[in-house]
């Protein structure tokens, strides 16, 4: 193994990630489902808040049994004319009048919710469109609660569509999985 010392050791910073895409994608139509403190979607926010990018988030707020966000995140967002929060359960949303440029999932996943993803919201999205995932990673598949739970891991679902679609894995915990619509 060769190691190289370089100034981009140890420094990633998710939100960059977010707002790199949205600045590279332009994304017209943005969704994310899972919200919690806002973290990403205010990064998106930020960087999309002068165009023409429409933004839609979805949580279950105080319904989820874990750590979820609370309806006061609403009041954070008010300064953005371009983002619109809504009650909406994952399993339930399907009513997209548009299709997503750029879609973020975050509710806790296993890789049932990746699987979920695959099966039901791949055909909203545009061509060349982009999932962005929470997880991913081996270290992500073994946490606590996934063993404790005994939730399905993601790698092999990954495994699964990476001839289909392309994916990449962002590997710093908590991990980011990209997948690229062909």
């Amino acid at each position: 193994m060769i190691i190289m010392n370089s100034s981009y050791k140890n420094t990633l910073d998710y939100s960059d990630i977010f707002k790199t895409i949205c600045f590279m994608k332009k994304p017209k139509n943005i969704v994310e489902i899972g919200i919690l403190d806002g973290f990403s979607l205010k990064a998106m926010a930020e960087i999309c808040s002068s165009s023409e990018t429409t933004i839609q988030a979805y949580d279950i707020f105080e319904d989820f049994n874990g750590n979820g966000s609370k309806r006061e995140i609403v009041e954070q967002f008010a300064g953005y004319s371009n983002v619109s929060i809504e009650y909406g359960d994952f399993y339930k949303l399907g009513f997209f009048d548009k299709s997503i440029d750029l879609l973020h999932i975050d509710i806790a996943n296993d890789g049932d919710v990746y699987e979920y993803v695959f099966k039901n919201y791949i055909k909203y999205m545009t061509t060349d469109g982009i999932i962005l995932l929470e997880g991913g990673s081996n270290e992500r598949d073994n946490i606590s609660w996934m063993e404790k739970y005994n939730k399905t891991k993601i790698h092999p679902v990954l495994e699964k569509y990476k001839s289909k679609y392309e994916i990449v894995t962002l590997d710093k915990f908590p991990s980011l999985t990209i997948v690229k619509i062909k």
